[in-house]
């Protein structure tokens, strides 16, 4: 699959139809160079065209490597763990999902004494592991791991979740409108309603290139969250709504 194909599917993951026409527009290329791309994705199974445009085939099965979802807004990203991290302090028991967002969070947390931090990202734990802070302890849930995503999903029970009570947990998204926060596959939306049942304290970290939009598994309502930090202030819907479901947000003034 080339950069054009992933920057199609990147488009698609964020609406459920887009016009040919926009693609080119959005991509700056050539309606055959579009052409080419979306045959290519429909014969990889991954796209449908249909009248006056194309959509995902099945949205759950689009997963992107988390080296380029790790690479993508990270300035956004960066204001976003500007603000979460004053939520930590030292001797707290974390969980942190496997998103790129929530992984930017790794540096904060190597400089804060005695925490407990359980994760079911490969790169988090190990990144810790290597950490100079001598107070910190690190756990990884077992299970199996899924392939080109740097998570881990549980294949049954595990001692690590029934252990554990969290005092805050943070979580990222694929999207959110308002009517919840949805994911892309049901591995991930399971495992974060589970985690979110053994948080204290849930923090929703979302860029604004999630607003509007939806996917197939919803993890669940803006009343879940005692927090939602983004990078800009989003439209006045969302701050009616945050406001009426009296949940926290943060964004930089």
């Amino acid at each position: 699959m080339d950069i054009r194909e992933k920057e199609i599917l990147e488009i698609l993951a964020n609406k459920k139809m887009v016009r040919s026409a926009e693609l080119c527009e959005l991509l700056h290329c050539s309606t055959s160079s579009i052409r080419r791309a979306l045959i290519s994705l429909e014969n990889q199974k991954v796209v449908t065209r249909v009248r006056g445009g194309v959509m995902l085939t099945q949205a759950s099965n689009i997963e992107f490597s988390h080296t380029y979802r790790e690479n993508k807004n990270l300035s956004k990203k960066k204001i976003i763990i500007d603000l979460a991290k004053d939520f930590i302090g030292p001797g707290m028991c974390l969980f942190l999902d496997s998103s790129s967002t929530v992984q930017q969070i790794i540096d904060a947390i190597m400089t804060i004494p005695n925490l407990v931090v359980i994760t079911n990202s490969l790169k988090t734990a190990t990144i810790l592991s290597e950490s100079n802070n001598e107070s910190l302890k690190i756990f990884i849930t077992g299970g199996e791991i899924k392939m080109n995503s740097n998570a881990i999903f549980p294949s049954g029970q595990d001692p690590v979740f029934e252990s554990f009570r969290f005092d805050l947990a943070f979580f990222s998204c694929r999207g959110i409108d308002q009517d919840g926060i949805y994911e892309t596959s049901f591995s991930q939306a399971n495992l974060k309603k589970e985690m979110m049942q053994r948080a204290k304290q849930k923090i929703l970290l979302v860029d604004d290139s999630k607003f509007d939009s939806t996917h197939f598994f919803k993890i669940g309502n803006f009343e879940d969250y005692d927090a939602v930090v983004t990078n800009q202030m989003p439209h006045s819907n969302y701050l009616n709504l945050f406001e009426t479901k009296d949940v926290e947000l943060l964004y930089p003034e």
